[in-house]
């Protein structure tokens, strides 16, 4: 693959990683992958098409950013898009269980009428835990 600022395809997958707050385990048990196979495709490996669309899901960046690199990390790290709830740590996020990973599949396939009718679901019980 081609590499912008010298920098190549699988050192930005491996910023991303560390962007986001996981181990090498971490995100290959997210991506259903043996850890000594995700580093093996951190360190040396094209991925696949497919591992790049599952990749920029995780990470939440363009396959785009994935392949060709568009901004530093560091003004990536400065764009995290804000959350409904306060605002814990990435850290506090990261990793999300299985439970959480298909909760957010889900939601995502979800109409907008839909996904906002959960969205004020949560925040509903969420004041009302808070509450207590």
């Amino acid at each position: 693959m081609e590499r912008e600022n010298n920098i190549s395809v699988n050192q930005r997958i491996a910023g991303y990683r560390k962007l986001a707050g996981f181990t090498q385990a971490q995100a290959a048990e997210l991506l259903d992958l043996k850890r000594n196979t995700y580093a093996r495709m951190e360190k040396h490996g094209n991925p696949s098409p497919e591992m790049l669309k599952k990749l920029s899901e995780l990470y939440r960046v363009s396959v785009s950013d994935l392949l060709y690199g568009s901004d530093s990390i560091e003004s990536i790290r400065q764009n995290i898009p804000p959350l409904v709830f306060e605002q814990p740590s990435y850290s506090d996020l990261l990793p999300l269980s299985n439970l959480e990973t298909n909760a957010i599949r889900i939601f995502r396939n979800l109409s907008k009428e839909n996904a906002k009718k959960i969205v004020d679901c949560f925040n509903e019980i969420y004041a009302q835990d808070k509450g207590k």
